[in-house]
């Protein structure tokens, strides 16, 4: 019964491409999965224009970039990488997200990088936005992403000196010290102030904090507080002098204000410099999934 109802779907289009020249490391890879058993719902969605649209213009995009692979470096893209993918091509559009996936069938496509291919990777593409997409993007070719956090520093006038004597051979971050002062509190009132939303083109900028959380439980990368890097410097100036300076501003007359108010108590507010990290996970994953084929032999 399955049989005489398969034999009525035009499967010849699914193929169709795969015959081309151009298409030929394409059909060395992916071979084995256009097959019925495999892509047994496949024909039936590209019954649809749409779909059938964006697969034939996401397949041609996987093309374009295995056309300057060698025949021999090609191999079969494993099905736990390339039948999500592939399902995935039907409805994607073409965006930075869509390019992600595609990247990471392309990974899976070669033997110089088919170890790139790790499967949650694909879990992980399942849980990004097209905006978190661009993020990472743009951030590709960086080791880190510098951000500040503004603090208020609350201390009462009769506040004594430190309850742990300051130890000068320890470095700290500025503004951090090893101690605790008497009656002195320190409270954070803005956060992740990075200029992604003025460095990328975002759908949704007003989610940054969102976005930057789930990279973070995504494990792609992670906060670092314990170094500053000097090649940062003007990238945190920008920060502070230009992007975040009217909210840098509103917060000191806010300080300014609660001084006048309460005399006893002595506020100041402070810059937190320090940095979101890609993980050695989040690493493998750009290069599995952001940078290009003849991008993946930089080190970083």
């Amino acid at each position: 019964m399955l049989d005489k109802f398969l034999d009525k779907i035009p499967t010849d289009k699914i193929y169709e491409e795969l015959l081309q020249p151009s298409f030929k490391n394409v059909g060395e890879a992916l071979g084995t999965l256009f097959s019925m058993g495999n892509l047994i719902l496949l024909p039936l969605k590209l019954h649809e224009q749409k779909a059938r649209l964006k697969f034939d213009a996401n397949l041609k995009r996987y093309a374009k970039k295995l056309e300057a692979s060698a025949a021999e470096d090609i191999c079969e893209v494993p099905p736990y990488v390339g039948l999500p993918i592939l399902d995935k091509l039907t409805y994607l559009d073409q965006d930075e997200l869509s390019e992600a996936f595609i990247n990471l069938l392309t990974k899976a496509s070669t033997k110089a990088t088919l170890n790139l291919a790790h499967p949650s990777f694909i879990s992980a593409l399942h849980n990004l936005c097209a905006d978190e997409a661009r993020i990472l993007f743009h951030y590709k070719h960086q080791e880190s992403i510098p951000r500040l956090d503004l603090y208020i520093k609350k201390q009462s006038a009769s506040a004594k000196g430190p309850v742990l004597p300051f130890n000068p051979a320890i470095t700290m971050l500025e503004a951090e010290q090893p101690y605790t002062t008497a009656q002195e509190v320190h409270t954070k009132v803005a956060w992740n102030l990075t200029g992604i939303e003025v460095f990328v083109k975002l759908d949704f900028p007003e989610n940054v904090d969102v976005y930057i959380e789930n990279l973070e439980k995504l494990g792609i990368i992670t906060q670092e507080t314990e170094v500053l890097l000097k090649k940062d410097l003007a990238t945190f100036e920008q920060l502070e002098q230009e992007i975040y300076k009217p909210n840098i501003r509103k917060s000191e007359r806010w300080v300014e204000e609660l001084n006048r108010k309460q005399p006893d108590i002595a506020y100041a507010l402070y810059t937190k410099k320090s940095y979101y990290y890609f993980t050695e996970y989040g690493k493998m994953f750009m290069k599995a999934c952001i940078k290009e084929l003849h991008e993946t032999k930089d080190k970083s």
